[in-house]
């Protein structure tokens, strides 16, 4: 029964989903749990959502004048694990349909496809991943309008056994992001300013300290390079762990935690030189309560020329409570803070700064191992060092109805 409570997350988790996976440069992906189909020795692992389906009053994330309407969003997904001889191929592909029943202008289509080939007999096992994604959404908690952007992703690596629990590990990977040359935010061309490359290689060791659970101690050194921003070109170097839980055991998911150099190559760009981090994770307590910790801590490259990279730090928790037979009550809390930094800077992220806080609640029915439904309300406030129109207030109320995710 513990995958009674697998998977509450909040409205909207699966759009997120839609970005080529560079975590498949370092493992394979955790399968779904819903009823597989097997075609021969091909299996498939389907789902479906129907996620966000009710009313959210604002839209557009006005300051003022907020403008409300009802929308839904269709979210399947596929994966296919086909085994030859020594080796095997793990396909996925998922896609998201956003629809709104007045403005029709903010209707998106989404989808993504990649795959990972690897060796998995053990000693000398290569593998390759390949990825494509191109959606329509919000860019995180900084740009509001949703607009469209490709990314393609490439990896190579090498994993070489030691012993029947290490290995030695090491892999290289090649992303592309591009925004639509129609895309503007605020008077900005987002392609202008963010159609970028990175580039990066990583090597270490890989640790299975229980059947359950890997560790990996890593690496990593990547370079940005922008098209027609050269402002931000950066250099960066990563050292630290990272761990992974299979779903089989009472926490699962990922843990990561590094410290990162990130290193503009323009002088008059500051740097930064600190920890960064990353866990999403699921911890069951006895079938009853379970926990989800979604939260992260790193930069990202911002729109706006003059104040050319961000440092994201916050997460969001979601707290389910079993009450009677299948049904259970939903807890939501969650703050991300975005700091920007300025061009010529005297100190460290001394440009604007805006905060984001959710609070919310629902109740959650589990029909079956792969059926279940919840409802949820969720309120969401933005405060901002340019109160003038960055802020904003929002309420949403959402059912939706999941077969396997």
């Amino acid at each position: 029964m513990r995958v009674f409570w697998r998977g509450w997350l909040v409205a909207g988790a699966a759009c997120s989903a839609l970005v080529p996976g560079k975590a498949w440069a370092q493992g394979s992906p955790i399968l779904p749990e819903t009823r597989p189909i097997l075609a021969g020795p091909v299996t498939f692992y389907p789902t479906i959502a129907l996620r966000d389906t009710g009313v959210d009053s604002n839209v557009f994330n006005d300051t003022t004048g907020p403008r409300g309407d009802f929308t839904y969003s269709v979210t399947p997904r596929l994966f296919v694990v086909a085994p030859i001889a020594n080796t095997r191929f793990i396909g996925r592909g998922l896609g998201s349909f956003t629809d709104y029943k007045t403005y029709k202008d903010q209707r998106s289509f989404g989808g993504l496809f990649d795959g990972r080939y690897e060796v998995v007999s053990p000693g000398f096992r290569p593998f390759a991943s390949l990825g494509f994604a191109d959606r329509r959404e919000r860019r995180g908690y900084e740009i509001d309008a949703r607009v469209r952007q490709r990314q393609t992703f490439a990896s190579l690596g090498l994993d070489v056994d030691l012993t029947a629990i290490t290995a030695l590990t090491a892999w290289a990977t090649r992303t592309t992001t591009a925004w639509d040359q129609n895309e503007r935010y605020l008077g900005v061309g987002l392609a202008d300013q963010l159609d970028y490359s990175a580039s990066s290689f990583a090597g270490g060791a890989r640790l299975r300290v229980t059947p359950l659970t890997t560790i990996v101690l890593a690496t990593e050194v990547q370079q940005d390079r922008f098209r027609r921003s050269p402002l931000r070109d950066a250099d960066s170097l990563r050292i630290g762990p990272s761990v992974d839980f299979d779903s089989s055991a009472a926490i699962t998911g990922h843990i990561k935690a590094d410290y990162r150099s990130f290193r503009p190559r323009n002088a008059a760009v500051p740097g930064y030189q600190g920890i960064t981090a990353s866990a999403d994770i699921r911890y069951v307590f006895r079938n009853r309560v379970e926990v989800n910790v979604d939260a992260n801590r790193d930069v990202d490259y911002s729109y706006d020329p003059l104040e050319p990279y961000f440092l994201e730090s916050g997460g969001r928790l979601t707290v389910t409570q079993r009450v009677i037979g299948p049904f259970g009550v939903i807890a939501i809390g969650e703050q991300r803070n975005v700091h920007h930094q300025q061009v010529g800077g005297g100190s460290a992220f001394d440009g604007r700064r805006d905060t984001t806080s959710s609070v919310g609640a629902g109740l959650a029915i589990q029909k079956s191992k792969q059926v279940r439904f919840e409802i949820v309300y969720e309120r969401t406030t933005r405060r901002s060092s340019a109160p003038g129109w960055r802020e904003y207030e929002r309420q949403q109320i959402f059912a939706s109805a999941i077969y396997g995710q």
